[in-house]
């Protein structure tokens, strides 16, 4: 009788050892089905903004040819269609997810890139108070791509004159 007792005991650890493998077997199938889905998602993402980002440099060259016209050619026919198929570009990028940067205020590295930095004029400063890393002038707009950073806004960031005394003459810079 105990060879029978040690043999169910024997095939009762191997169906638990089985088991135990089956449910690890299930386990890192779902892990693995779940690892495809958020790749496939990333890959889509990445697409996703690579497409954008290659629309916005259309964009951009919209932009520029309708802000380069002259008031004779802004009350054109043509002006007009042009003018409305950038808004409607505009809008269906906004539906994918697409925001502009903000590029008024305060230089923000994550937000912006900074090309160039110049001497803030007194006239931006009504308090007397001149305050650093102001934006002064967009350069190219920047995009967020569903939260993300997609293309920093290039500026040019204002310094105080008062905080950044002059170069001592002679001196090159």
């Amino acid at each position: 009788m105990t060879k029978k007792t040690d043999k169910v005991n024997e095939l009762e650890a191997k169906v638990n050892e089985l088991d135990a493998q089956l449910k690890r077997a299930v386990a890192d199938y779902q892990n693995l089905e779940k690892r495809i889905t958020e790749g496939r998602s990333e890959l889509t993402s990445f697409v996703a903004g690579e497409l954008v980002n290659k629309l916005l440099q259309v964009l951009d060259h919209l932009e520029q040819a309708t802000n380069g016209a002259t008031e004779a050619e802004k009350e054109s026919g043509w002006f007009k269609g042009v003018e409305l198929a950038v808004k409607q570009f505009k809008d269906v990028l906004r539906l994918e997810g697409l925001e502009e940067i903000q590029d008024v205020g305060e230089f923000n590295p994550s937000l912006h890139e900074a090309v160039d930095v110049r001497d803030m004029p007194p006239s931006l400063d009504s308090s007397g108070i001149h305050k650093d890393n102001m934006i002064l002038e967009v350069i190219r707009k920047g995009y967020n791509l569903n939260g993300k950073v997609l293309r920093p806004a290039q500026v040019v960031v204002g310094r105080s004159p008062d905080n950044h005394p002059e170069r001592p003459e002679g001196a090159e810079g």
